[in-house]
């Protein structure tokens, strides 16, 4: 790719960036550090800018900065396969049926209306915060959400981490013995989340 065809397709993504954040140019200027007018020609493709500005567009925009340059079509670096629908260990069955055993078990160990409460809360900010990911590669409209990316994001991984603490106090007792539910699909579910985790966040 040459020059001019790399600097026109930073300047193209650049500017879509921002218009699917919904932000004028004058408060992305701000956020970025730069002027309105400097942030205009970047977008225009009329100036060049340097190392340092990409990096920082790609952590403000929580792009990669290959998908800035036009390089990659994938905006958060993972890779395909990580959501092929052969993959057995992401059956969706098994995510359905250990959601349902879970919420079943929670609302059976929770004692009173307001724990029940904190239970539908922590499930319902779980899938916004999925809603949010799956909007941000353009899988659902983003039209869908009244609130930043950015700031739902943040403020939803918060909100959870709040809630968790919340049922946690609530729900501070020992449970033992088996109730006996067939708990294979949750058994299957912790088994792959971590794998998961071990195979891409722990390092050996």
């Amino acid at each position: 790719m040459k020059n001019t065809e790399k600097l026109s397709k930073f300047s193209e993504v650049l500017s879509q960036l921002r218009k699917e954040r919904g932000i004028s140019q004058k408060k992305a200027a701000t956020d970025l550090g730069i002027s309105q007018a400097l942030l205009s020609h970047y977008e225009k493709g009329i100036r060049e800018c340097g190392l340092d500005f990409v990096i920082k567009c790609s952590e403000y925009y929580n792009v990669t900065t290959d998908y800035l340059l036009g390089v990659s079509t994938n905006r958060n670096g993972v890779a395909a396969s990580v959501f092929d629908d052969d993959a057995e260990y992401r059956s969706l069955a098994t995510l359905s049926q250990a959601a349902k055993q879970l919420l079943d078990t929670a609302v059976s160990v929770s004692s009173g209306s307001t724990a029940q409460q904190f239970v539908y809360d922590y499930y319902m900010l779980s899938l916004y915060r999925g809603a949010l990911t799956l909007a941000k590669t353009g899988a659902i409209p983003k039209e869908l959400f009244r609130i930043d990316y950015t700031v739902a994001r943040d403020l939803a991984s918060a909100a959870i981490a709040v809630e968790d603490a919340k049922f946690a106090l609530i729900e501070d007792r020992s449970r033992t013995g088996s109730d006996g539910t067939d708990y294979t699909a949750t058994a299957d579910l912790i088994e792959q989340a971590e794998a998961f985790i071990m195979e891409n966040y722990i390092i050996d």
